[in-house]
């Protein structure tokens, strides 16, 4: 599971941007192949008409390409399953980060609550001290 940076206002961006273009080549290499399969498919097709028409050619030539064909749709296949899963990974990760960040977000404004209330508690009583100090040299005011 790819786990991204958070920084200042969300995602690394670049964090981001590098697992998109991996994902991208993936499923770049995954059409090459795809279309490299069936290039071969359209070869082995046009041997197959160009061959000697004997039944026993015929019949393997056809086998040949129900089975190319059928390796082709397989290969589709386990690229979509493959696209789909790494969209689905994306989502989980892209969906943990953002309740990491909710979870850290609560405990800062926790935290600076209760900074915020320890700091009135220890306002409040530097000045009652220093009224109390103030009212000890009023007291000890010899004019009195």
């Amino acid at each position: 599971m790819k786990r991204f940076s958070i920084v200042n206002k969300g995602y690394n961006i670049e964090e981001v941007n590098n697992f998109i273009d991996i994902v991208i080549k993936k499923l770049e290499k995954l059409s090459a192949d795809n279309n490299n399969y069936l290039q071969q498919l359209e070869t082995l097709k046009k041997q197959a008409t160009y061959n000697n028409p004997s039944n026993n050619i015929d019949s393997k030539v056809s086998k040949a390409l129900i089975a190319a064909q059928e390796t082709t749709d397989k290969m589709k296949e386990l690229a979509k399953e493959e696209a789909n899963l790494i969209i689905k990974e994306a989502k989980e990760n892209a969906n943990a980060i953002v309740h990491e960040a909710l979870v850290n977000a609560q405990k800062t404004e926790q935290e600076y609550e209760l900074l915020k209330k320890n700091y009135n508690v220890y306002r409040a009583k530097i000045k009652a001290l220093i009224e109390s100090q103030l009212e000890l040299i009023a007291n000890d005011n010899p004019e009195k």
